[in-house]
Parts: C-alpha cells; structure tokens; sequence
C-alpha cells in the first residue's frame, strides 16, 4: 500500500509546454469565472474585463495550485494593489518631502487629488513658493509608479513600460484612490498571470 503522505502529487512532476500552462489557465480562469473560453484572452484584465471578485481570486488561486503545482496568492495581490491605491496621498506627502523638504498634509493633497499631480505642482508653485520644474508632475508620477512596480516585482508579477507610463499618464490628473485602483488592477491580465506561472514552474516549463 502507498504512503499518501510520501507519493508526490502529479502536478509536482508534470512538465509543462508554455502552451499547456496557458491552455490550462484559460480553462480555469472560464470556469472559475462562468464565462467563454473565448473571452479569455490575453491582453483581457481579470477585474474589468472578466468580472473576476474577490472571491473569485481565491477559487482562482486554488486551482492553479491543483492543476499546476504552482502557489498564487491571488486574494492578496489584490489585496496589496488596493492598498497601494489608498496609501498614494500619504506616499506622495513622503516624496514631496524627500524632493523638497517641506511636508505636505494628507488633507492638503486630498482637496488636490481630483486635479492629480499637475495641480498639486501647480499648488507647490503657487500656495508653497517652491520654485519646482515643469516637468516636476512627471517626476513625481514616476517616483509613484517605482514604488507600485517594487509592489508588484514583490508578488512575483512585471509592469510593463508601457502600463508605467499609463499609470503615470492617469495620475497626471487623477489620483482618487478609486481610480488608481482600478487601473492596477488592470495590470493583472491573462498574460501577466501566465508569464507568472511560468516563471513559477521552473525546471517543468519545458521549452
């Protein structure tokens, strides 16, 4: 008789082809989700495009753990994206304080937030005296996204160029905690979950 406790799981030993992994994502992400295959695309973000919740993510995670062997905590990246989004105006206090030595209360940011960062420049100018440049919106905004990237590479994802500079774009002239979540949340796509797994597999990703 085997010992269940000793027999590794098949998943532990599968290989996998790049497009098994991905064949075996789009079915999960289908019936996790109760939507077509067909939907599942690629470039299609889990939140806006697929409807994925919160409990969502834990099925989710789960059977990725079943059917691939692979951990994805996926309740807390979302978890974690969301705090970002409601922790910016007290970042973005720090980073203007590090640049320019002078503080910035959170009150003071949060009556600039529907105007973004180009108001709170404009604001630096004008109600602080700082003599900041042109291009200090843009600075900031980088210096904001660095930190959503370091939160990312932490759970193991990637942003592109691209979506940086989108994000930076987006809080030019929005930084609602609202609307910046939902934008990184955008950033959990089908292909940023597939590149994640297989990076996660290993050895068994074959080529």
């Amino acid at each position: 008789m085997t010992d269940a406790t000793t027999e590794a799981k098949p998943e532990q030993n599968r290989e996998w082809s790049r497009a098994e992994a991905e064949t075996a994502l789009r079915a999960i992400l289908a019936d996790s989700l109760g939507i077509e295959a067909s939907e599942v695309r690629a470039a299609a973000s889990l939140v806006r495009d697929l409807g994925a919740e919160s409990i969502d993510f834990l099925d989710i995670g789960f059977k990725i753990q079943q059917a691939l062997g692979v951990n994805l905590q996926t309740a807390e990246i979302r978890t974690r994206i969301l705090a970002w989004s409601a922790s910016i105006l007290p970042t973005l206090g720090e980073i203007v304080r590090e640049r320019y030595g002078v503080a910035v209360a959170v009150d003071e940011l949060r009556a600039l937030e529907s105007g973004g960062l180009s108001k709170v420049a404009d604001y630096l100018r004008t109600a602080r005296g700082l003599g900041v440049g042109a291009d200090a919106a843009e600075q900031l905004g980088r210096e904001l996204v660095q930190r959503l990237v370091r939160e990312f590479a932490a759970l193991g994802f990637t942003v592109s160029q691209a979506d940086r500079e989108d994000v930076v774009r987006v809080m030019q002239t929005d930084l609602a905690p609202r609307r910046l979540a939902e934008r990184t949340l955008d950033l959990l796509t089908v292909g940023a979950l597939v590149d994640f797994v297989c990076a996660r597999l290993g050895s068994r990703l074959r080529a």
